[in-house]
């Protein structure tokens, strides 16, 4: 028998996390809309057209966006996702 695979080497389970990734950080900013924006320091020129996003925080602000802008498409994943891991899998 073979040992249970992690969700990286499992290709549906990898889709799974990373629509479950994208519909957490769409719900988290709808609640905190700066939480994943940093802060611009104090003096700055461009305060008012930048906004800095870099590391952890710009992958979950990028996967935010994708939340909110293609939510259908997003939504219909997580339907077909869910239909596979309950009936298929």
């Amino acid at each position: 028998e073979l040992p249970p695979q992690s969700a990286i080497f499992d290709f549906s389970s990898l889709i799974t996390v990373i629509l479950l990734f994208i519909c957490t950080c769409t719900y988290v900013r709808a609640f905190r809309t700066s939480v994943f924006d940093e802060p611009v320091p104090q003096g700055d020129p461009d305060t008012s057209r930048t906004v800095r996003r870099r590391g952890v925080r710009a992958i979950c602000w990028k996967a935010a966006r994708i939340g909110e802008r293609i939510s259908p498409y997003v939504s219909l994943s997580l339907f077909a996702m869910s239909c596979h891991v309950l009936f298929f899998k």
